[in-house]
């Protein structure tokens, strides 16, 4: 296995696949489709990217849903994905044999903010009103991204269910993910399958930084993370960028 590099807590680079460090975050911003290997066109994005990227878990990165399960998942599912040969790429349940894996678009996702230089420094967090948050938990710690990565490994805040502090107001997650990493609101993005509330557009009226009245930018994943979604947000993410430093 090629080594992995701890750049900052929740982010991992393979230094394998490290591109030049030079001026390499302006040049990927300004196309950043292009230099994604599971887009073909190009698409002009200012040079701007966010502090943290917070993905909902349920329907956006993943599928089934976990209160779907019939009990707790616990069987590895090996295979290959992104050029690697054997990966855990799924989370089997022993009874039914139900099996969580990701979307197509959102491992193609996840694999570029794990070895592009370009995202370097930016923080990943989840943000679930999960039914079953041990369900999510185990996902996160099994299923790998790299060989030896697990989600959890570029996770540096979970905030997993609706209990306590949690409600399915998705504003109370925000709350704690902003609480716990210092990012200011209006430095996120936020992508969500919103098929059972409108969660993107809680977090958008009820998380707005004081001064600028800005929030996240934010995206729905009605049928999961994928390119268009993606370069949506990051598009979302330059717009409102561009107008609060103008």
């Amino acid at each position: 296995l090629m080594p992995l590099t701890r750049v900052k807590r929740g982010t991992f680079l393979l230094r394998q696949y490290l591109q030049p460090a030079v001026d390499e975050r302006k040049k990927y911003i300004l196309n950043i489709m292009k230099h994604n290997d599971f887009s073909s066109q190009a698409t002009k994005v200012d040079n701007y990217l966010p502090s943290m990227i917070v993905f909902d878990l349920d329907d956006c990165l993943w599928s089934p849903e976990m209160h779907e399960l019939p009990g707790m998942p616990s069987i590895p599912v090996y295979g290959s994905s992104n050029g690697n040969d054997k990966i855990v790429i799924g989370l089997k349940e022993p009874r039914y044999g139900d099996t969580v894996t990701l979307f197509d678009g959102a491992r193609k996702v996840l694999h570029e903010l794990a070895t592009n230089s370009a995202y370097e420094g930016i923080q990943f967090a989840t943000a679930s009103s999960s039914l079953e948050p041990s369900y999510s938990y185990a996902c996160l710690d099994a299923i790998e991204i790299l060989p030896g990565l697990a989600m959890a490994g570029m996770m540096s805040c979970n905030q997993i269910g609706r209990t306590g502090k949690l409600s399915s107001n998705k504003r109370t997650h925000f709350q704690l993910i902003q609480s716990e990493s210092g990012i200011p609101y209006n430095e996120m993005i936020f992508f969500d399958d919103c098929n059972w509330g409108d969660h993107c557009g809680m977090v958008a009226s009820g998380c707005k930084e004081e001064d600028s009245g800005v929030g996240p930018a934010t995206v729905r994943t009605p049928n999961g993370l994928g390119e268009k979604e993606w370069r949506l947000g990051l598009e979302r993410y330059a717009a409102h960028s561009k107008h609060l430093v103008e």
